[in-house]
């Protein structure tokens, strides 16, 4: 296999163009379009026939081939798959004081144009927690995988000691493989040490090389004491020091004792020749790497959100195994997760140290390692921010993420994806946090979290619910009647480990949970929510926020918990901010609880429940999208719903609000009330032929005479509406609940209805307006 190499050329990328593309952003050349194939580099591009100026904020580049020569984005107005129209770029890496960017496009279709059958998807894989379906992949054949001329392109050979360049070409003359660095004196050498044929440990055979990185070349191997069986061998050690090498070999066995199915296995550890290696199990599948740069070649752009999810959630337990045994991977990124059959596998443990050792080297790669990594050495949050960074790298066309970018997330409005998904966005901001106190606690909130966004985005992308159980949060209280502070769902927070629960599981009656938690002694942590919650129902709401005080996340009794009490805390100051009449404090702490937990629809609900009450439109646009958000997922969770209903009613839109109310599912004890408040709202003017044929259908399967009150107000309120819209000129079709439109038919029909539901209410002066209301409807008559 011929491998020819060049520059990359894209602004702010280092990599070397290998058969066409970037080895680094994965990218075809500057100028060059990605659905292009590209047997070898291409030729300088020729003049531009017109060129203009690139037009987006803050960039003087020139538009050269259809591409800026130096942000590398389309021109502002051309579609690229990043809004044309994000505002301003801030470049912040976490949201802060409301949201930036919103995407203003809430899509009612997706509530009410999902298919009422399920998706019927069949699970083929292990990857995607049954929320996508990624399909298997067949295992490569490993003798297909050896390089035929191993070499180390010159702009990747850098001193393993101080980082600078070495082996660089002078003028004519080419850089130089082996030598001396330039630097610090240090001794550099890329030549493959193995070679076909070459028996290692008198065990090993080799095969050739795979590929090279940080510690030297990897091997593929057969070992002839395992029936010939695959192996890949690995360098611990670039040296020709043999006691240096015993060293890093005695030093590195504790990666024997690694055991995970979503870990590479260690088979043994070996010298050679002066080279301490590692032989671990071979891996014959697609890095994440090679298939996102696959799909880039073949025009695809970069992966689908929830593809790189699935994959990054499937590895995620992986890294948390590790962490629990104190061990840190280090150099975690989409090269070193492979997809084989139907599950992936983390290989390269090479870097692996164990978070206590203070003296073993560290290895990371330049765009995913944490910035604070040089000075603190890596840690579990170090270890979790390159899997946000991986995740960001592997969904956006990102040319800058190793050099102006290198330590900061992009502009979130330079990227459509970001702003249509919010959670998606948070998730990134934490993961990626500047500050390691910032960031996920563990891997496996990191996971938790990471599977509700996956949830959100497949929903919202396919327009099928994923509704998910959270182990954080109760589902909200089931209500039509406005999303109020006590509608939205309570924090399951841990027991306390020292202090006994007293009201923990007890009735919701604020005045006996208040009874039994004496105000003088502690909470334990599972009663602090009742009680805080049963303050805000006597309106006491100073001393909610006093109990809810209790809840130190910093705390010596809440090491395993900072995370659930961190999040719980600012959404129940939150909670009780709202409960006092202050949306706009209570859209700044639930915001913070969001920012926390971007996966749990419970803080999206809060959090837009307090940006509606604040009133002001642009807030209430932004609720709009979140209500939308959670709806879309599980719109079992009617509070969602009728949110986003009220929301759309007060920015005057509303026929969306009317249809958005026909998604409450038909088996939902509340679908009758969420049509006849949809047909409330088409009886101001905004009548609607598929929220009437909803409502319509339901009215038509209950049998006159014996509605419940709730199927009689519907049949009141769609009579009533149609009635409105019939008196208005609008034509509403010829049927309505199987019976003609006939002005003095659907008369008579609304005033059937209303003397059902009259014969049907207990309170005397409802059931005479109700009466009265029948008599000024009934059609004229000269009998």
């Amino acid at each position: 296999m011929t491998v020819t190499s060049t520059a990359c050329g894209r602004p702010g990328c280092a990599g070397t163009i290998v058969d066409g593309y970037c080895d680094t952003c994965g990218l075809a050349p500057a100028g060059v379009a990605a659905s292009r194939p590209a047997p070898a580099p291409a030729p300088p591009p020729p003049p531009p026939a017109a060129a203009g100026a690139c037009g987006r904020p803050g960039c003087a580049g020139t538009v050269v081939d259809g591409y800026c020569d130096t942000c590398g984005l389309a021109p502002a107005g051309v579609g690229s798959g990043r809004s044309v129209d994000s505002g301003p770029a801030t470049g912040a890496s976490q949201p802060s004081g409301g949201r930036t960017v919103t995407s203003g496009r809430v899509d009612v279709t997706r509530l009410t144009g999902r298919s009422r059958a399920s998706s019927g998807t069949v699970r083929r894989s292990r990857i995607g927690a049954g929320v996508v379906d990624i399909a298997p992949v067949t295992t490569v054949d490993p003798a297909t995988v050896v390089m035929a001329d191993p070499s180390v392109p010159e702009n990747r050979r850098y001193c393993t000691h101080c980082d600078k360049p070495v082996g660089r070409s002078k003028g004519d003359q080419p850089g130089r493989q082996q030598g001396f660095c330039s630097n610090c004196g240090a001794r550099f050498d890329f030549r493959a040490r193995l070679v076909a044929g070459e028996l290692v440990a008198g065990q090993y055979e080799v095969a050739g090389a795979l590929a090279h990185g940080g510690l030297g070349w990897i091997y593929l191997a057969r070992d002839r004491n395992v029936s010939g069986r695959w192996c890949v061998l690995k360098g611990l050690l670039d040296t020709a020091d043999p006691g240096a090498a015993e060293a890093a070999v005695a030093e590195r066995r504790f990666l024997a004792e690694v055991a995970h199915p979503a870990i590479v296995e260690i088979h043994n550890f070996v010298q050679h020749d002066g080279q301490g290696y590692i032989v671990m199990e071979y891996v014959g599948g697609s890095s994440l790497k090679q298939l996102a740069t696959a799909r880039r070649k073949d025009g695809g752009g970069p992966l689908p959100v929830t593809t790189a999810a699935a994959y990054l959630l499937a590895v995620l337990p992986a890294l948390g195994y590790l962490h629990e045994r104190g061990l840190i991977y280090c150099d975690f990124k989409p090269d070193n997760v492979i997809h084989v059959g139907d599950a992936v596998k983390l290989i390269d443990l090479g870097g692996v140290r164990r978070l206590d050792d203070p003296e073993a080297a560290i290895f990371g790669t330049p765009g995913y390692q944490a910035p604070e990594v040089p000075v603190t050495g890596p840690t579990v949050a170090s270890d979790l921010y390159t899997v946000g960074r991986s995740l960001a790298v592997l969904i956006l066309d990102w040319p800058g993420w190793q050099r102006a970018d290198r330590e900061r997330l992009p502009a979130r409005g330079d990227f459509e994806v970001l702003v249509e998904h919010d959670g998606l966005w948070r998730f990134l901001a934490r993961a990626c946090a500047p500050a390691p106190a910032g960031r996920f606690v563990d891997a496996e909130e990191m996971a938790d979290q990471l599977h509700g966004v996956l949830c959100q985005v497949a929903a919202a992308l396919d327009a099928q619910p994923r509704p998910r159980t959270s182990a954080r949060f109760t589902p909200p209280r089931p209500r039509l009647d406005g999303v109020g502070w006590a509608s939205l769902p309570t924090p399951l927070l841990p027991n306390h480990p020292r202090v006994a629960n007293r009201v923990a599981g007890l009735a919701e009656d604020a005045d006996a949970t208040l009874r039994l938690a004496r105000a003088d002694e502690e909470l334990s942590w599972a009663d602090i929510a009742a009680v805080a919650r049963a303050y805000c129902e006597t309106g006491v709401t100073s001393s909610a926020d006093k109990v809810v005080g209790q809840l130190d996340p910093a705390g010596p009794d809440a090491e395993g918990f900072r995370a659930v009490i961190e999040t719980a805390r600012s959404y129940l100051h939150g909670i009780s901010a709202l409960a006092a009449g202050d949306p706009a404090r209570a859209a700044v702490l639930l915001e913070d609880a969001y920012a926390t937990a971007p996966g749990e629809a419970a803080c999206a609900l809060a959090y837009a429940a307090a940006l509606a009450a604040t009133g002001d439109r642009s807030r209430l646009e932004e609720a709009a999208d979140l209500y939308e958000q959670v709806a879309v997922a599980d719109p079992t969770w009617v509070v969602a719903v009728a949110g986003l209903a009220d929301t759309l009613v007060a920015l005057g839109r509303q026929a969306e609000a009317a249809k958005v109310l026909t998604a409450v599912p038909e088996t939902h004890p509340l679908r009758a009330e969420a049509l006849t408040r949809a047909c409330q709202i088409m009886a101001t003017g905004s009548y609607d032929r598929e929220v009437a044929a909803a409502a319509g259908e339901r009215v038509r399967a209950s049998r006159r005479g014996t509605r419940r009150v709730a199927d009689a107000e519907l049949a009141t309120a769609l009579y009533g509406a149609a009635l409105a819209a019939v008196d208005g000129g609008q034509d509403i079709g010829p049927t309505l609940a199987g019976r003609p439109v006939d002005r003095n038919d659907l008369a008579r029909s609304a005033e059937a209805a209303l003397l059902e539901l009259a014969d049907a209410t207990p309170d005397a002066q409802r059931r005479h307006e109700l009466l009265d209301t029948a008599a000024r409807t009934r059609p004229w008559s000269m009998l």
